[in-house]
């Protein structure tokens, strides 16, 4: 499965290389801090759509051109590869679950964080 959070992440750290900006250039230009940058370039912090229009904006792009797809997409998910050297369907059925229960505790942390952020007001 392909997080959008983790391919936007990516698609924002390869426009500022290319225009050659620093995460610091984009903290300041959001007005947040260098953390929260962090957070949202590692993939860890969900990006609104008005931080989204606003990054774009900085990186001198279009919001469709951060939010696309790559076009060969590795499946990295050390959890599938690990099913692969797992000899019985019982433990692959364990692993397949417990891949699924992670991406709904990534999933929701990142909801949880998002709406606490949304709670907040927005400086314009």
């Amino acid at each position: 499965m392909v997080d959008m959070n983790v391919t936007i992440a990516n698609n924002i750290v390869n426009k500022l290389k290319e225009n050659g900006k620093k995460q610091v250039d984009l903290a300041d230009a959001l007005g947040v801090s260098k953390q929260t940058v962090s957070k949202m370039l590692s993939g860890t912090r969900i990006i609104n759509a008005v931080e989204l229009s606003r990054i774009a904006d900085f990186c001198n792009v279009s919001m469709e051109e951060l939010v696309a797809f790559p076009q060969n997409v590795p499946d990295s998910n050390a959890v599938r590869a690990f099913m692969g050297k797992v000899g019985s369907a019982s433990a692959k059925q364990a692993l397949e679950i417990v891949d699924e229960l992670a991406d709904l505790v990534v999933f929701h942390a990142g909801v949880r964080e998002n709406a606490e952020l949304m709670m907040k007001p927005w400086r314009m």
